[in-house]
C-alpha cells in the first residue's frame, strides 16, 4: 500500500509541477499560452489516427491535453513539431501528466504518414479530413489549446511556440 501511495503522490506532484510550468510560462513577457476566459468545456470529437483507429477527446478525460491544430504544408507547424514531441516526452506520465495530441487539418493521410516517417513524433496524430472541427474557431495554424483534466479549455496559443524552451 505504501508503494502505491508514493506512486500516486509522485504523479500528483508531477502534474502540479507541469501545470505550474505551463501557467508560469504563460505569464512571462513572451507568452507561451494565454488564458481562455470562462474556460468553456471542450466539445468532444472522434477522429481517425494515422493507424486508422478512432480516437476521441473524451479518451483523455482526467489528463491535461495540449491539442495542436497543424498541417504538413504549414512551415511554422512543421518547425514546432520536434518541440511538441520533446514537451510530450518530458511531461507525460503513464496515467496522467500532459498528453500532446496533434490534429492535421484537412485530408492527407498519406502525406501525414510520410511526414511522420521522415520526422517521427512521440504523440498521437489525428486527421480532420473533412474539417469537422470548425467549431474550435481555429483562425490560423498552428493553434494550440490546453485542456484541463475536467475537459475545460483553459489556455490557447495561436502561432508557433518554442514548447521545449
Amino acid at each position: 500500500m505504501n508503494k502505491y501511495i508514493k506512486s500516486v503522490g509522485m504523479k500528483i506532484v508531477s502534474v502540479i509541477a507541469m501545470a505550474v510550468i505551463l501557467v508560469a510560462a504563460s505569464t512571462s513577457r513572451d507568452e507561451l499560452l494565454t488564458e481562455v476566459a470562462n474556460s468553456p468545456v471542450a466539445d468532444d470529437f472522434t477522429l481517425m489516427n494515422t493507424q486508422g483507429q478512432n480516437v476521441s477527446l473524451s479518451d483523455y478525460r482526467g489528463k491535461f491535453v495540449l491539442l495542436n491544430f497543424w498541417a504538413t504544408w504549414c512551415p511554422p507547424c512543421v518547425k514546432e513539431m520536434p518541440a511538441l514531441s520533446d514537451l510530450h516526452e518530458s511531461l507525460k506520465l503513464p496515467k496522467g501528466g500532459l498528453h500532446v495530441v496533434a490534429i492535421h487539418v484537412g485530408p492527407a493521410l498519406a502525406t501525414v504518414n510520410q511526414f511522420l516517417h521522415d520526422r517521427p513524433v512521440s504523440f498521437e496524430v489525428l486527421i480532420d479530413s473533412d474539417m469537422s472541427l470548425a467549431a474550435w474557431e481555429v483562425a490560423g495554424l498552428p493553434t494550440t489549446f490546453l485542456i484541463s483534466p475536467t475537459g475545460k479549455i483553459i489556455h490557447k496559443a495561436v502561432g508557433e511556440r518554442e514548447w521545449n524552451s
